[in-house]
């Protein structure tokens, strides 16, 4: 009784990160501030095109600072990561309480 995936998912997880290729659609964001939610991130992200999910990681009730932005059209991800390197990633997040994420 085997799982029908297990046989795709040991073949993606044997292939190198370097060569797996990129999604065109989903961004991985890191290092949110721990306010920002899955509606704040939906928000800055969906001047670049239509966002069909935007998803905050929580352990608990405890953002863990990282979460994925998934746009309905390819090319938007690509469009919103070059306007965020462009601007150093800096974005106001409406929250002036937790503009570092050295303490929690």
């Amino acid at each position: 009784n085997t799982c029908p995936h297990s046989q795709l998912y040991s073949h993606a997880m044997s292939t190198p990160l370097d060569q797996r290729p990129l999604s065109k659609t989903q961004i991985f964001c890191s290092n949110l501030p721990w306010s920002v939610n899955g509606k704040m991130l939906r928000q800055a992200f969906e001047e670049y095109g239509e966002v069909v999910d935007a998803f905050v990681a929580y352990n608990g009730r405890s953002s863990r600072g990282f979460g994925y932005v998934t746009y309905k059209v390819d090319g938007c991800a690509a469009k919103a990561v070059e306007a965020w390197n462009a601007d150093g990633f800096k974005h106001e997040w409406g929250d002036d309480e937790d503009s570092s994420r050295t303490t929690r």
